[in-house]
């Protein structure tokens, strides 16, 4: 009987290590109302201003994820929006627009979501400068 208890304290301690280690490293991938992870949106984004109109490129500073649209939740597993927008030169976003996506909720979402985004603006000569920027984004439930 002495064998059950130990049993339950080394499960409970399982549990609890991997939830400190999963709870305690940031996320590879974005999930939805998540702070974006740096590298993935550095990874994705595109300027689409010619490189001779900056010295340096803006970079993302803090954003959240999108949201998985609630109306598209029902009918589908996935989606996907691209989205166009400036990086001004006080580091907000402005004109955003989508491009292209599955359905327009995926859309809405995206550019809500960039709508609140910060970056460190692109910088020519020392001056902050627009940027035109491109961003997909992947849906999944």
């Amino acid at each position: 009987m002495s064998q059950y208890p130990a049993r339950r304290d080394l499960v409970t301690l399982c549990l609890v290590t991997t939830l400190l280690l999963c709870g305690c490293s940031s996320p590879r991938w974005a999930t939805e109302g998540n702070p974006m992870p740096k590298t993935q949106v550095a990874t994705f984004i595109q300027t689409l201003t010619p490189s001779s109109a900056y010295d340096t490129p803006p970079k993302f500073l803090n954003g959240y994820a999108p949201f998985f649209p609630a109306t598209e939740a029902r009918t589908r597993q996935w989606g996907y929006a691209v989205v166009e927008f400036n990086v001004t030169a006080d580091g907000t976003t402005s004109d955003i627009r989508a491009v292209l996506a599955t359905a327009y909720p995926f859309a809405e979402e995206a550019m809500l979501a960039v709508q609140k985004w910060r970056f460190a603006p692109a910088r020519k000569h020392g001056q902050p400068v627009l940027v035109r920027m491109r961003l997909p984004f992947t849906f999944r439930t």
